[in-house]
């Protein structure tokens, strides 16, 4: 029998610790979706972590690289025990985010085609916005869509395949409805964009002969908008408990979003003044619920 891995499972049962020194806060593991493994070892529902603190945003980015996720849809609830709260942390957690990386607020521009697929090839990272975006589109080639040509953005959701236009004559909109709107029996719904994973984008052409769609050699990334990600953390609830304002705030920053890049698209003077609207936000959607 290997004895370290058993003495190492023994201790999961009560409690896991890691081995830096830290002031340990106790967590309870309450639910899992898909398979969530810490430090090696699969959690299941009931087991007890001690953790540092995770209202500490240090703390938060630390202890999320100890957490591996088997698929995009996984995501690991803790509890609190002392302060009576939940943390939720998605898998999407463990993907930084990375915005457009375009200059101006407003009507922005994409000028050439290396400027597309940078703006649409974030690596390993997501595509975190701040607000919607019309991008008008100059000097391509590649990527051109006008005339009978359009650029559509294709996912999956719930096993169905979602494909909405995006962009016709140059001009592309990155906006909830264009991309995320499906129709329901119900109505028009929106799909959280928190949710969805691998966007592909083609270019689709309708002429005498059918219709012709042919896909970008851009790999298929995820785009996500602030509005829906403090959402899908402000509508966790288990047993009437919910996450608060802190722990949301430090699973955005510096993960998905940063500071610099709210002064930037808010022409705000200071980092503080960044972290003051971020907040008002989702204490605003706190709020609401």
């Amino acid at each position: 029998m290997n004895i370290k891995r058993f003495f190492r499972s023994l201790l999961l049962v009560a409690f896991i610790v890691p081995c830096a020194a830290f002031s340990a806060i106790p967590y309870e593991v309450v639910m899992v979706r898909g398979k969530v493994h810490y430090d090696g070892i699969e959690l299941k529902r009931g087991d007890r972590l001690e953790l540092p603190d995770l209202d500490e945003a240090a703390n938060m980015q630390a202890e999320i690289k100890n957490i591996e996720f088997g698929s995009p849809a996984d995501v690991l609830h803790l509890l609190d025990v002392g302060r009576r709260k939940i943390v939720v942390v998605p898998a999407q957690a463990v993907r930084p985010g990375r915005d457009l990386m375009l200059a101006t607020r407003g009507i922005k521009y994409i000028r050439s085609d290396f400027e597309f697929q940078r703006a649409f090839a974030p690596g390993e990272s997501v595509i975190a916005l701040l607000s919607e975006d019309t991008l008008i589109c100059r000097g391509l080639q590649e990527y051109r869509f006008t005339g009978d040509e359009v650029l559509v953005a294709s996912f999956v959701f719930q096993d169905e395949e979602i494909t909405n236009l995006i962009g016709r004559n140059d001009t592309l909109f990155l906006t909830r409805d264009r991309l995320f709107g499906i129709e329901t029996d119900q109505g028009r719904h929106i799909i959280n964009s928190f949710e969805v994973s691998d966007i592909s984008l083609f270019l689709v052409k309708r002429d005498s002969l059918g219709i012709a769609a042919r896909q970008l050699d851009i790999q298929p990334f995820s785009l996500y908008f602030i509005d829906d990600m403090i959402h899908y953390f402000v509508a966790v609830r288990y047993d009437e408990l919910g996450m608060d304002q802190t722990t949301i705030y430090n699973l955005l920053v510096p993960n998905f979003i940063t500071e610099r890049q709210i002064q930037r698209e808010y022409s705000l003077l200071t980092p503080e003044e960044a972290r003051q609207w971020l907040m008002e936000k989702i204490e605003s959607a706190l709020s609401a619920q």
